[in-house]
C-alpha cells in the first residue's frame, strides 16, 4: 500500500536549494515530501529478519512496531529506499544508507500506528460503500479509462481482500490528519502573501564592519583605561572541595611541606594543573573574569614578585591561591599583542563603543550618498555589493527546502546579510525605500550597512497564480509534519531503533 505518512515525516534537507525569485521551481512542489538526506556512505545491511521473520524495534501504546515479511514495516523500507534511489542516493552496501532508510521506515510505521490508535479511538471508519468506490477506482483494475469486470475477476482473491484493507486504512488516517490538523487557507491570507511576493527589490550596499575599528582608538581606549591592561605571570592553584582544603593546601605551600608545583599536579583542578599551576601572562581584564570579588584582583596584582596570594573565591564557585612570577607591568601602547587583546576585551564588554563608531562612519556616508551613491563610495574608499531581486519574505517564511514559494534574499555570498530576511529592521529599509534612494545605517552581523534600491520589480501574475494554487498544500504539508513530530516525541512512543537496528547490522555481518 502506498504510504500517506511521506509527506509528514520528512529527513533532514541539504543545503542545495536555488535562492532568490523559485517560481520556475514549482513545479518541484508536488515533490515537497521527498527531501533528500545527505548522506555519508558505510556497510549494507543484510537480512533484518530475526527468529521467526520478525524483528521489533519499539512499540506505539503497547502495539509492537516490528518488521516482518509482508508488513506495513516492510513496505516502508521497500517504498523509502526507492524513494532516495530516485533521489540519486543508490544502496551500494552501506550501514549508514541502510540506517537512514530504516529510520525513516521505523518512523513512518509509528505515525501510521498512532494515527490508525487515534481514529479507532474516535470511531473514524471506512465504509464498504467507500471501500467499493475506490476500488473500482483503482489502477489494478482500469481499462481503457475504465473499471474493467475482467482485470477484477482475474484478480485473486487475497490480493483484492489485502488492497481494500489498505483502502480501508489509508482512508481512516487521513481521514483523522484532515479532522485533526486541516486548515483552510482564507481569501485574505493568500491576498497578503501575494502583496508581500508582488514587490520585489535589487539593492547594493556598502558595509562598515565593526571589525574596522581603527587600531588608533584601541590604544586610545586601552591608554584610558591602563589598569584593565596590566600584565603579569602568575600560577595557580585552584581547589574545588572547600575553602577549608584550600587553606590547607595553602598552609602546607606556605610551610615549605609542599612545593607550589606539587600542590597544582596533585590537587588543582584547572588546565593549568600539568603545567604546575603556569598560568603565562596574563592581563588584568582576563583575571577579573575568574574572580568572584574584585577587590581580590587587586590584591593579588598588589603582591611582589614570589609572594603567594591568600585563598580567593572564583566565579565558578571555587577557590584558588596564586603566586606572582612576575609582577605586573604597564601596557605597551605599540604592542601587537596588547592590541589584540584591547580588541578581544572591546567585543565582549565595549561593543556599544564599536558600534557607535561604525554607525558614525556609515551616517557620515549615508548623507553624502543621498547626493550621489556612486561618487560617495568612492571618495570614502568603500566596496559595493548587490543582490538580486527578492520579495519581502520575513524569516523565508515559505521556505520548502529547495526553493521558497515567495522568493528570497540569496545571501550565501554576501556574509554581511547572512540573515537578513529575518532582521525586521534591515527589511522596513528596504521595502521603506524607492527606487534610486538611500537608507539611514542598519545594524546587522556587526555591520552597519547602507542600503540603496537599485531596481523595484513586479512579479508576474502566472507566479502570483502558482503561489496560490500552491500554498494551501504547502500549510498542509506543515500541519502534518507537525502532527508527526508530535506523535515521534510522544511517552506513548517507545523507541528501541538503535538497539535493534545494531543487533540486526551485527547480525547481517
Amino acid at each position: 500500500m502506498a504510504s500517506n505518512n511521506d509527506k509528514h515525516v520528512r529527513p533532514e534537507s541539504s543545503d542545495r536549494r536555488p535562492r532568490g525569485n523559485s517560481f520556475i521551481y514549482v513545479g518541484t512542489v508536488v515533490l515537497l515530501v521527498i527531501t533528500v538526506v545527505a548522506f555519508v556512505f558505510v556497510p549494507a545491511m543484510g537480512s533484518m529478519g530475526g527468529e521467526g521473520g520478525d524483528l521489533t524495534f519499539g512499540s506505539w501504546n503497547g502495539k509492537p512496531i516490528a518488521f516482518a515479511q509482508g508488513g506495513y514495516f516492510a513496505s516502508q523500507v521497500q517504498q523509502v529506499k526507492a524513494q532516495y534511489e530516485s533521489q540519486g542516493y543508490k544502496d551500494s552496501g552501506d550501514q549508514f544508507f541502510a540506517y537512514q532508510v530504516w529510520r525513516r521506515a521505523f518512523e513512518n510505521t509509528a505515525v501510521h500506528l498512532a494515527l490508525l490508535d487515534y481514529a479507532d479511538k474516535v470511531g473514524i471508519a471506512a465504509s464498504e460503500s467507500y471501500i467499493d468506490a475506490q476500488m473500482v477506482k483503482h489502477p489494478a483494475f482500469q481499462e481503457s479509462g475504465a473499471f474493467s469486470k475482467r482485470k477484477y475477476r482475474e484478480a485473486s482473491d487475497s490480493y483484492k481482500l489485502s488492497l481494500r484493507k489498505d483502502i480501508a486504512l489509508s482512508s481512516v488516517k487521513s481521514r483523522y490528519v484532515s479532522d485533526s490538523v486541516g486548515y483552510v487557507t482564507s481569501q485574505a491570507e493568500i491576498a497578503f502573501l501575494k502583496a508581500m511576493a508582488q514587490s520585489r527589490r535589487s539593492i547594493e550596499f556598502v558595509a562598515v564592519p565593526f571589525a574596522s575599528y581603527p587600531d588608533e582608538e584601541r590604544a586610545a581606549f586601552a591608554e584610558a583605561n591602563a589598569d584593565s591592561f596590566r600584565r603579569a605571570r602568575l600560577s595557580k592553584v585552584t581547589v574545588s572541595s572547600s575553602e577549608k582544603d584550600a587553606k590547607q593546601i595553602l598552609a602546607q605551600v606556605r610551610s615549605g611541606a609542599l612545593s607550589f608545583e606539587d600542590a597544582a599536579k596533585n590537587h588543582s583542578k584547572d588546565p593549568y594543573a600539568s603545567k604546575g599551576g603556569d598560568m603565562g601572562l596574563r592581563y588584568a581584564w582576563e583575571l577579573a573574569g575568574d574572580l568572584k570579588d574584585a577587590a581580590a584582583l587587586g590584591a593579588v596584582l598588589a603582591l611582589p614578585a614570589g609572594s603567594v596570594s591568600d585563598v580567593v573565591e572564583t566565579i565558578a564557585g571555587a577557590w584558588a591561591f596564586y603566586r606572582v612570577e612576575e609582577a605586573p607591568s604597564r601596557p605597551d601602547l605599540a604592542s601587537a599583542e596588547l592590541l589584540k587583546s584591547v580588541s578581544d576585551y572591546m567585543n565582549r564588554n565595549e561593543k556599544g563603543r564599536i558600534e557607535d563608531w561604525a554607525i558614525a562612519r556609515a551616517t557620515s556616508f549615508a548623507a553624502a550618498a543621498k547626493a550621489d551613491f556612486a561618487a560617495a563610495v568612492a571618495a570614502a574608499g568603500y566596496s559595493v555589493k548587490a543582490t538580486s531581486p527578492f520579495p519581502l519574505n520575513y524569516g523565508d517564511a515559505l521556505d520548502i527546502g529547495y526553493f521558497s514559494l515567495l522568493g528570497s534574499l540569496d545571501a550565501e555570498t554576501l556574509p554581511e546579510l547572512r540573515g537578513a530576511d529575518s532582521n525586521e529592521r534591515f527589511l522596513q529599509a528596504v521595502f521603506s525605500l524607492e527606487a534610486g534612494e538611500v537608507s539611514a545605517p542598519v545594524v546587522h552581523n556587526d555591520n552597519a550597512i547602507v542600503i540603496r534600491v537599485k531596481e523595484i520589480n513586479t512579479a508576474a501574475d502566472g507566479e502570483l497564480d502558482l503561489l496560490e494554487a500552491y500554498y494551501p498544500m504547502v500549510v498542509q504539508q506543515n500541519a502534518s509534519s507537525e502532527l508527526a513530530s508530535a506523535i515521534l516525541a510522544d511517552p506513548l512512543l517507545k523507541d528501541d531503533f538503535i538497539a535493534a537496528f545494531s543487533r540486526a547490522f551485527a547480525q547481517a555481518d
